[in-house]
């Protein structure tokens, strides 16, 4: 069993959406970061496209379960409101993010329901046993 890692090649191109949930609204709070790596063992080279046109949801549940190694150097964040939450439920989360970020949010009664790490651009995998290298702009 070989253990592959998988990579943003370009940075400012991996993002974390957390959903958050509170009263049947949903506010979806949106982090970038300049560098996101992800591990996962199997048998095969993972068949992915590493131009990596529309993004890839890296994590558990797809064909490859993928472990967060890291996320590194956050560089933006933004909330916006999704189901059933406004502008004055986005502008509310935001003072309490900037209060105490978890915790602040969580006493509140917000919950992390769904966490989604995805990576933009051409990607880079690497085969961490042998150091083969496979980069979407071959």
């Amino acid at each position: 069993m070989a253990t592959w890692k998988i990579s943003n090649l370009h940075k400012k191109n991996a993002v974390e959406y957390q959903y958050w949930t509170k009263d049947g609204k949903t506010i979806i709070r949106e982090e970038g970061f300049r560098w996101g790596t992800w591990f996962c063992e199997t048998d095969e080279k993972p068949d992915v496209d590493l131009k990596n046109p529309d993004g890839y949801e890296v994590g558990w549940g797809g064909e490859y379960e993928w472990e967060l190694d890291m996320m590194d150097d956050g560089c933006w964040a933004e909330t916006r409101a999704g189901d059933g939450a406004n502008d004055d439920d986005v502008e509310e989360f935001d003072e309490l993010w900037e209060e105490d970020s978890y915790s602040a949010v969580e006493e509140a009664g917000w919950v992390n329901d769904d966490t989604e790490y995805w990576i933009y651009g051409p990607l880079q995998l690497v085969n961490e046993e042998t150091g083969e290298e496979f980069t979407g702009e071959e």
